[in-house]
């Protein structure tokens, strides 16, 4: 999963995409949400499921299409820009392969690829020919690599998924990438949400430096970024790729990526034709229903409590599985969803949402609300008086809102939460690792199994597992769905997300949505169980 924070401070540790994924919805999507909040999502491996979408008309030539975010990207450099804002470079740097509206991975500056072997740690790519970057070079197996070599060196938040990986270029099209540790989703992360997949240009990896809003864009994407017709904080301008090789996919002459913070300035604009698509969070959903506009997302980011001491070594009682179970069972998810999240806000028991990688629909309602029970399992575990428990939160999001809600759950059978809320995503992350807090209120943007294990519960992930617990269980697992078969893959993730549920690490309250709200006029945007966020390279004009 990721975490999206809308301002992610760059001292900060890789907070996870998660976190990062909250930062491309602003804040309030932080995880997306401090992920969008994270994800980050991030785009998704698993079969797509069902979503939801805009555009029922003809599809004609567009103008000019404004879409509003509500943060401005520090730089313009896919290699090393986070994740949370690449909706800024994949316009007009194509990326090795496309994540589409329905989660499927299809050909882009691939034309064809597959794992060779079994495994899953050696990928054989076959680029298209004749493609060209905005500079008139063509795209070569050695400009390729070069602009992966320097993603997997650039510091940015997600060179990690190629530190591993040796790249070797055969003629002009043939790419291997082989990796020493089994990927099942490398294609998925080479797909334009994710800005290693974007690739640079040989001209602009030598002024690697000066891929900022004020330098055109160095890319081979459908569109080529014009800092003589953007400013940068306010507005990003986009003008359609004359050499671009698919016209299909073009469907706008121009693009301009506006920053508006305010949810309910931007439904304004959008009232008066100023903006045609705002990708906000659920707060501005009644004020564009009744200014018109359609609505599309997928309830994508948690928010509920991170048990991350679960070996007891800060608070004893959350070393021992039935306290956690009984957190669990003590939590009416119902209530305190609607009283927060009101229909916005899907209760839920697992780390993934409903179609997505690992989901059970047999551990659906494994925590049915039942305060009797969590009083006798802290019983049975030495403590029928309850316990103190310290709890982490943070002022944006609502994460501390949630913390007070949980905490008025939990008193209800004994166990007194204190909470200690930070004002800063520094902060927050910091305190998570730091082994001061056994408990945090936050929360993530869904991801693929195998991404949620990095980022969320394998002891590598520093951030969501902040105690670095181990369980040779979950770690089997894991590392035979990395190396598995789609289909083998499949079950493997339901299996890991069963024991994270069972086994309480987490106790998940609800998911809420990343929206995108599209004016009449505006289709292709769509979001599903495998590409949660909208992407701007498919919108397209109707009449």
């Amino acid at each position: 999963m990721t975490f999206h924070d809308d301002a992610p401070s760059p001292s900060a540790p890789r907070a996870s995409r998660r976190t990062l994924r909250t930062t491309r919805l602003g804040l309030a999507a932080l995880t997306t949400a401090l992920a969008l909040t994270l994800a980050a999502c991030g785009g998704a491996a698993g079969g797509a499921a069902a979503g939801s979408g805009s555009g029922s008309g003809t599809k004609v030539a567009g103008g000019t299409l404004t879409v509003a975010e509500q943060q401005a990207p520090p730089s313009m450099n896919p290699g090393s820009l986070d994740l949370g804002f690449v909706d800024f470079t994949m316009l007009s740097y194509e990326s090795l392969f496309y994540l589409s509206p329905e989660g499927t991975v299809q050909p882009a500056l691939a034309k064809s690829w597959k794992y060779v072997g079994t495994g899953n740690t050696e990928l054989s790519v076959t680029l298209r020919s004749g493609v060209k970057f905005a500079d008139g070079t063509p795209v070569t197996a050695d400009a390729v690599k070069a602009s992966l070599e320097y993603a997997k060196t650039a510091q940015g938040n997600q060179a990690h998924y190629l530190t591993d990986a040796t790249i070797t270029a055969s003629g002009d099209l043939g790419l291997t990438i082989k990796l020493a540790k089994a990927n099942p989703i490398l294609p998925t992360l080479l797909t334009q949400s994710y800005g290693i997949g974007q690739i640079i240009s040989p001209k602009g990896l030598a002024a690697a430096s000066k891929l900022t809003p004020t330098a055109t864009s160095q890319g081979a994407g459908p569109y080529i970024y014009q800092p003589s017709q953007s400013v940068a904080g306010d507005h990003y301008t986009y003008t359609a790729n004359p050499s671009y090789y698919d016209k299909s996919k073009q469907g706008y002459k121009k693009i301009v990526m506006k920053i508006v913070q305010n949810g309910q300035t931007a439904v304004n604009a959008m009232k008066t034709g100023q903006i045609d698509v705002y990708k906000g969070d659920y707060t501005s959903a009644a004020s564009a229903k009744s200014a018109g506009m359609s609505t599309v997302g997928l309830p994508v980011i948690l928010q509920g409590l991170s048990l991350i001491d679960r070996g007891g070594e800060v608070s004893k009682p959350l070393g021992d599985v039935r306290v956690r179970q009984a957190i669990n069972y003590a939590i009416d998810r119902a209530a305190v969803t609607k009283a927060l999240l009101g229909s916005s806000g899907t209760p839920t028991v697992q780390t993934v949402i409903k179609g997505g990688d690992g989901y059970s629909a047999d551990y659906a309602d494994h925590y049915a609300y039942n305060p009797a029970r969590a009083k006798q399992l802290l019983k049975a575990a030495g403590y029928p008086n309850g316990f103190e428990l310290p709890v982490l939160a943070a002022t944006f999001v609502g994460f501390d809102t949630m913390a007070q809600a949980i905490a008025g759950q939990l008193e209800k059978v004994g166990i007194k939460v204190k909470v200690t809320a930070v004002t800063s995503i520094t902060s927050f992350v910091e305190n998570q690792t730091n082994h001061k807090y056994p408990a945090v209120s936050g929360g993530f943007t869904e991801e693929p199994m195998y991404l949620e294990g990095q980022d969320l519960f394998m002891p590598g992930s520093k951030v969501f597992n902040g105690f670095g617990t181990s369980a040779p269980e979950l770690t089997s697992l894991y590392d035979k769905a990395a190396a598995a078969d789609a289909t083998t893959r499949a079950d493997l993730d339901r299996q890991m997300q069963e024991y994270l549920v069972k086994n309480a690490w987490f106790a998940p309250v609800a998911f809420t949505p990343v929206n995108y709200y599209v004016r009449p006029g505006v289709g292709g945007v769509k979001v599903s169980a495998g590409a949660p966020f909208a992407s701007p390279l498919a919108f397209y004009a109707t009449k």
